[in-house]
């Protein structure tokens, strides 16, 4: 048996625990295990790997969600599964994965840190456990271990989407194929804003409601109306393209009963767009675009490439990007670290050839598109 592997034999008392376990499990869920992060003796604190461990599996909550089948295991869920006196011991490829069957995990991932010269080296591996296939993986090497982590936010949703389409409703993939969308995954519809009366065309797809056009909100004084812009800096340019907003005040700029969408809201619309690659065809404006390209616009979402306000000046330019991506923020920011007071920056939904998450500062102005409260 490969060093680290675990194996063995189960008790009365832990075969009851594992049978209620698996029974309280939907049979259609994929569960995925984020075990400690592993590494080589005293190269990181206990503290520094548990961190590291937390982000690599707040990034698998964020981009595999649950209504979508996906059940991320809790460090109590995978200590609970292990028979008395038993711990996840370093090990890598077939061994990961047995330790993974053992503790009933669908896939597993897990980040190991060591050392190359001066600098600390990472290794993120995510193994199916059923055919013993890696899925997904990725290396680095960084000068210290705040580093690591900000590469762990960097690289998380491509890791974890990998396995995305597996677990894609059977119903979405077929009308994102055949490119016909019944009166189930898209209703269109309008919605008047009672600030200020503007009339806003919204859009269903799957089970989430969506305004289809970038707010434009703009309270007549205070707080909110310093921090909100009009491309080109042209009041005409906002009933076109929507306003522009920094971060600190996008909570204040949907109407009651819609919110500004997490980056877990928008994974899902990714998801029933039909990936990343797809979204980038499906959810387009059909206009705007200074590279000629076949848009879709399939749900009717029409995503304009609007870019983003830069705080100062980007390649002598205060707008970026207008005409190349359609940008719009999400509610979700960065995790903070054990040093950090507040994070600086926040996720962005962002939109050109694929659809992709991303972070950004929290000091640039982007569009917003509000999602309906769920009911």
């Amino acid at each position: 048996m490969a060093k680290g592997c675990l194996s063995f034999r189960f008790s009365k008392k832990f075969t009851v625990i594992l049978i209620a376990f698996l029974v309280e499990m939907s049979f259609a869920a994929k569960h995925i295990a984020v075990l400690e992060t592993i590494s080589e003796k005293d190269v990181i604190g206990r503290s520094e790997k548990i961190f590291l461990t937390d982000k690599l599996r707040d990034r698998a909550k964020a981009v595999l969600p649950a209504s979508m089948g996906y059940v991320i295991m809790t460090r109590e869920n995978i200590n609970a599964m292990l028979p008395p006196g038993k711990s996840i011991e370093e090990c890598e490829g077939s061994c990961l994965v047995e330790t993974g069957k053992n503790i009933a995990a669908d896939y597993v991932a897990q980040a190991r840190v060591g050392k190359f010269g001066k600098q600390l080296t990472l290794t993120v591996e995510l193994y199916e456990t059923a055919e013993n296939n890696l899925v997904s993986s990725f290396t680095t090497r960084k000068a210290d271990a705040e580093s690591l982590l900000e590469e762990i936010e960097r690289e998380a949703d491509n890791f974890f989407g990998k396995i995305l389409p597996a677990a894609l409703n059977a119903n979405q993939v077929a009308s994102a194929e055949e490119k016909s969308f019944s009166s189930d995954i898209v209703k269109s519809n309008f919605l008047i804003d009672p600030r200020d009366g503007k009339q806003y065309r919204t859009i269903k797809i799957g089970n989430q409601v969506w305004m289809a056009e970038n707010i434009n909100y703009k309270p007549k004084d205070g707080w909110v109306f310093k921090k909100s812009f009009c491309y080109d800096d042209n009041e005409n340019n906002c009933e076109k393209y929507g306003r522009y907003y920094t971060w600190e005040v996008v909570r204040k700029v949907c109407p009651v009963g819609w919110h500004v969408p997490s980056d877990i809201e928008f994974g899902m619309l990714i998801n029933v767009a039909g990936g990343r690659s797809a979204a980038g065809e499906k959810l387009k404006s059909k206009n705007g675009w200074k590279k000629e390209v076949d848009v879709e616009d399939s749900f009717g979402f029409s995503a304009f490439p609007a870019g983003f306000r830069s705080f100062d000046l980007w390649n002598g330019k205060r707008f970026v990007d207008f005409g190349s991506v359609a940008f719009m923020w999400s509610s979700t920011e960065k995790a903070k670290n054990w040093a950090e007071t507040n994070s600086s920056d926040a996720y962005a939904f962002s939109l050109s050839d694929k659809g992709l998450m991303g972070l950004a500062p929290k000091q640039r102005a982007m569009p917003v598109r509000c999602i309906k409260d769920e009911e």
